[in-house]
């Protein structure tokens, strides 16, 4: 019973994980201002499991204004490859006026969309676990 009380745990903390990065996301598709942002670091990863995934994840890290005047330092995770972008180069970025941080790249959907699609399939595969424990411990 305790190992299904750990599963549930895990379960809620995953969930909770997901939701609060999928808030952050509709903040910035729903209240996001756009800025032109200057990379300042591109981190291009090539990403292989033994399962068999292998991928690109990218990690830029920008700078730019926000509408206070303050500078912002931020960065975002693409999965995919970086696609030419390069240290130095402007681009445009939505972001939260309320967390200047959370930022997205502009003129395509968020890529923090993969990131809570897995968290929550997380979630749902820690619950299946902690009802199979608990039912295991009822049923003798």
């Amino acid at each position: 019973m305790v190992l299904a009380a750990a599963w549930w745990v895990g379960a809620v903390i995953a969930g909770a994980i997901a939701v609060s990065r999928l808030e952050a996301i509709l903040r910035v598709r729903e209240h996001g201002l756009s800025a032109n942002a200057t990379i300042t670091k591109v981190d291009e990863n090539f990403v292989s499991i033994p399962s068999g995934y292998n991928g690109w994840s990218t990690k830029v890290t920008v700078s730019f204004t926000d509408t206070s005047g303050r500078l912002v330092r931020a960065a975002y995770t693409d999965h995919a490859r970086a696609g030419g972008k390069k240290k130095g180069q402007t681009i445009q970025i939505v972001y939260d006026p309320a967390k200047p941080t959370s930022i997205s790249p502009a003129g395509q959907e968020d890529p923090r969309w993969l990131e809570v699609f897995f968290i929550g399939l997380g979630a749902v595969v820690f619950l299946g676990i902690s009802v199979y424990r608990a039912y295991r411990a009822w049923v003798p």
